[in-house]
């Protein structure tokens, strides 16, 4: 096994590379290519194993790994090293050129392909784009997070000083309603109403901007018992507006942490109540989709009012919504969007206008106790 003797201290100007590949002479020679760029640092190894580690342990900009190795082939490394560290890019190479194995490596991550043997030149201009790609994805982030932080402090500014109308609000009302008369009565209980509309917005911008910033505890999950009990709060809502819900029978167990879990399946079911016809033959039904993997794809349909086409695209966005006389705020769903995104899973929907929506949503599959 070829072992780092050299460890690099961290360098914002230079990109860091790790080189894998069971062939001790391919390392070299992949070290010899890069060696002459001065941009490029680079680890290398003759061991997936050790590879894992070094992963774990260091920041790449990208791994070159070839896929035909012994104990853990590529494809098994570049999907570990992209639950590891997802924003780390993978260029697979082989000596075999393979279509079926190029489609593979795109389908789990890779940024790139290249068969033996190839153009040092080609090399470089295929490791500097996956470099660009990186460093669009890292400004990208940074952008997000410097929202989230300014959102965050803002909508807890606000919610303070709500608080604070909102007392302001009830004195008037408790201690000065005959000197304001009935037209004034009404005015402050307006102001009042809309106060605690702001500051339900103002919470869910707060819950939505901590999605993520805590440690949470994952586990696997009956979610046919789980899904019961969040409906249990549904009930009386559901037989006011006469919808039956449909929940399809041994639905998958999943491997979440139940917080996030219930308010994806609360936000989605409380969607579709919240917008449906309100008349006989109405339905929310819950099932399951297929499974993909290491995943299992559910869905949440609905045969109410429907999302119009222009809003489809955004409709995951905070404070986006389908304008459907006031109703939500355009949080529930950009919460959904973003506790599945926090958790490398993914949704989508489909609608037509006053006939149907459907979410479909993918969930981690249970982990045998070794995996967890």
């Amino acid at each position: 096994m070829l072992a780092i003797d050299k460890f690099y201290t961290s360098n914002l100007n230079k990109n860091r590379i790790l080189i894998v590949d069971d062939d001790e002479l391919v390392v070299d020679s992949f070290e010899k290519i890069l060696r002459d760029y001065k941009d490029f640092v680079v680890d290398k190894t003759t061991n997936s194993m050790q590879a894992l580690e070094l992963v774990k342990d260091t920041d790449y900009d990208i791994v070159i790994t070839d896929i035909v190795m012994p104990d853990m082939d590529g494809l098994q490394l570049l999907r570990r090293i992209k639950k590891i560290k997802p924003e780390t890019e993978v260029i697979m190479i082989t000596a075999f050129s393979s279509y079926n194995s190029a489609i593979d490596a795109i389908h789990f991550g890779a940024t790139d392909y290249l068969s033996k043997p190839f153009n040092p030149d080609e090399l470089k201009v295929r490791i500097l784009k996956a470099i660009k790609k990186r460093k669009a994805i890292q400004e990208k982030i940074e952008r997000i997070q410097e929202m989230e932080r300014l959102s965050y402090t803002i909508a807890h500014d606000f919610k303070s000083i709500l608080v604070s109308i909102k007392a302001f609000t009830r004195m008037l009302l408790e201690e000065y309603s005959e000197r304001l008369g009935k037209d004034g009565t009404f005015i402050l209980e307006r102001i009042k109403t809309n106060i605690s509309d702001l500051e339900r917005m103002v919470e869910g911008l707060l819950q939505y901007s901590r999605i993520g910033k805590f440690e949470v505890t994952w586990e696997n999950i009956d979610t046919n018992s789980f899904i019961r009990e969040i409906v249990q709060n549904f009930l009386p809502l559901l037989k006011q507006k006469k919808i039956k819900l449909e929940i399809e029978e041994n639905l998958p167990d999943v491997y979440f942490y139940r917080d996030g879990l219930k308010q994806i399946f609360y936000n989605l079911i409380d969607n579709a109540v919240k917008y449906s016809k309100n008349t006989e033959g109405s339905y929310i039904r819950i099932g399951v989709l297929e499974d993909t993997g290491d995943f299992v794809k559910l869905f949440v349909e609905d045969n109410g009012i429907g999302i119009s086409k222009e809003k489809l695209p955004v409709i995951f966005d905070i404070f986006q919504r389908e304008n459907r006389n006031g109703k939500g705020y355009g949080i529930g769903l950009a919460i959904v969007k973003r506790i599945l995104d926090k958790a490398n899973c993914s949704i989508s929907v489909q609608s037509e206008k006053g006939k149907y929506t459907i979410f479909y949503f993918t969930l981690p599959k249970v982990k045998r106790s070794e995996e967890v």
